[in-house]
């Protein structure tokens, strides 16, 4: 897998740039850019060098790893949580995501890695209960669990293509670690 980051340029010095992500700043290399980027600009980071300048309207439309603005939420919800019960700090967060979710668990992973910095959450863990896909079939009347598919064409017992999907579309917070 390939994960790209989209990133703010803040200052540049000759083949380098400092990049802001939601708070968190790393140099990266631009040599790989064809045009000189300016400050302001955002671009793609992989692997410490910035590869594609992106439009300012696609990063905010979330078209560029929408998994970013999941972990902000997360973190939102786990540092008013922590204020709320008068506790410092975030050790864990556990979500339940299912396979349908449409969510990269590494990429919002990598995501929440990169946001936590400078948060109430800096030192928390991000925990995954992962839920297969499954459903009912309206023919057989059957329940079916898929372990390993993110999407089902047709009912596994009778090859039937009306069903109803009941779990694995989830995405929420389960559990916080807090003190």
């Amino acid at each position: 897998m390939c994960l790209a980051v989209p990133s703010k340029i803040i200052s540049i010095d000759q083949e380098t740039a400092v990049i802001d992500v939601y708070g968190a700043r790393k140099e990266v290399s631009i040599k790989l850019l064809p045009e000189t980027p300016q400050i302001g600009d955002y671009v793609l980071i992989h692997a410490g060098f910035a590869i594609q300048k992106i439009s300012t309207e696609a990063v905010h439309s979330g078209e560029y790893m929408h998994e970013s603005s999941l972990a902000i939420n997360i973190i939102d919800i786990a540092r008013d949580q922590c204020r709320e019960r008068g506790c410092k700090s975030v050790d864990s967060v556990t979500v339940r995501l299912g396979k349908a979710s449409g969510v990269l668990p590494e990429s919002l992973e990598f995501a929440f890695n990169a946001l936590k910095e400078k948060t109430i959450a800096a030192n928390a863990t991000l925990v995954f209960e992962i839920i297969p896909l499954g459903g009912i079939c309206q023919s057989c009347k059957k329940e079916f669990e898929a372990q390993d598919a993110s999407f089902i064409l047709a009912c596994p017992h009778c090859g039937s293509t009306t069903f109803e999907i009941t779990k694995g579309r989830e995405m929420e917070i389960v559990s916080l670690e807090i003190h």
